[in-house]
């Protein structure tokens, strides 16, 4: 149930701010990859440190600082150097430290990241801005989730992807084919990477609704013995889904109203609102999932009462059934002496006793069957 209800914080006393990992906190390096494009061409570098980041950032802004203004292509974000900073797995203490001190991330916003399991939020900070989200992935039998961390600073966009699944491969893809995601600027490739997230879960939400037709299906023909758990399982999956969908609503609804706070452009919140939308389509499909496993498990419950009352109906029959023979066998086995006197049971000594007795037992059991069957109780 930790994956449920549990996630990492920080031991108490610890002041705001401590970049401390988690004492399980599994063990792996985090991969660093920078990327740096403008309209005209896009430059990739894999293991790079955030000193590394800072000296493509100063080297960008000296840049810029050089060209003149007349010069100057048009628009806001034309032919301007923008970079992602993405890093797969999760950072340790040092790790943290060195981007704080680098790239100027809030230690509050490291804490976060260093300590998984966080709800999705958003937090604009002096310098930048810090959203969360959560990654999923479904085995069919196994949920499980991963943070995804995104900051926005200026011309930087950080992705903290702890899940190390190449999740953000499309957008990588996008960015080498050219197009729109190389022209709108930092805000759109934030929004790209959120679209993603979310997008990434609808998939999943189809598997489970293939496995809840399947699970009618069956509930419906002959239910499986494993059938309760099953469900058990899948309601469990989907309130882990509506509490971290719940909030990654709000998420995208914060940046739609703190827009220019936020440092959301114009051109992008049509996209946000699209990906807002899409928020939305996920509730109501979990919300309808939920209820469909509901009525399921009322359903088998009513199923499995029916079938014990099937069962209890058959055995009260042959209980029935048995009390008049036993009834007769337990008078007739007293062993009374019918020489002693006429009255002992004169007809144990008579020749054709016994098949009388059978006869009569065979035809009160073949009665009561038509009785019962006649009223319906068979």
């Amino acid at each position: 149930m930790a994956l449920l209800y549990g996630s990492s914080y920080q031991i108490p006393g610890t002041s705001p701010g401590a970049l401390i990992a988690p004492a399980d906190q599994p063990a792996g390096e985090a991969v660093l990859t920078l990327t740096r494009f403008d309209s005209s061409k896009v430059e990739e570098a894999v293991h790079v440190t955030p000193e590394d980041c800072r000296a493509w950032l100063a080297q960008a802004a000296e840049a810029a600082t050089r060209v003149p203004e007349a010069e100057a292509p048009a628009g806001k974000h034309a032919n301007r150097a923008i970079f992602w900073l993405h890093i797969s797995g999760t950072p340790d203490a040092d790790l943290a430290r060195r981007l704080q001190d680098s790239l100027g991330l809030h230690p509050l916003a490291l804490e976060d990241v260093l300590n998984g399991g966080q709800r999705p939020k958003v937090e604009l900070y002096d310098e930048h801005l810090f959203v969360v989200m959560t990654h999923v992935d479904y085995s069919g039998v196994d949920l499980r989730l991963h943070q995804t961390s995104l900051f926005l600073k200026g011309n930087l966009v950080i992705s903290i992807d702890a899940g190390d699944d190449g999740l953000f491969l499309p957008v990588r893809e996008r960015l080498t084919r050219g197009g729109r995601l190389r022209q709108l600027g930092p805000d759109y490739l934030l929004y790209a990477l959120i679209d993603l997230i979310v997008d990434h879960k609808f998939p999943l939400l189809e598997r489970m609704g293939s496995e809840i037709e399947d699970l009618e299906t069956d509930l419906l023909e002959d239910p499986p013995a494993d059938a309760n758990r099953r469900l058990l399982r899948m309601k469990r999956h989907l309130l882990l889904l509506r509490r971290q969908q719940w909030p990654e609503r709000e998420v995208l609804n914060l940046l739609l109203r703190g827009d220019k706070e936020m440092g959301i452009g114009k051109k992008t919140l049509p996209y946000l609102r699209d990906s807002y939308d899409h928020t939305v389509q996920l509730m109501d499909l979990l919300e309808t999932y939920r209820e469909v496993v509901t009525e399921l498990q009322n359903a088998l419950m009513l199923a499995t009462s029916n079938r014990l009352n099937d069962i209890i109906r058959v055995l009260a029959v042959i209980s029935v059934i048995f009390m008049p023979l036993t009834f007769i066998v337990g008078v007739y086995g007293m062993n009374f002496d019918p020489a002693a006197g006429w009255l002992n049971m004169p007809e144990l000594g008579w020749a054709y006793g016994y098949p009388a007795v059978m006869i009569v037992m065979l035809g009160l059991t073949v009665g009561m069957l038509w009785f019962f069957r006649k009223r319906g109780w068979l």
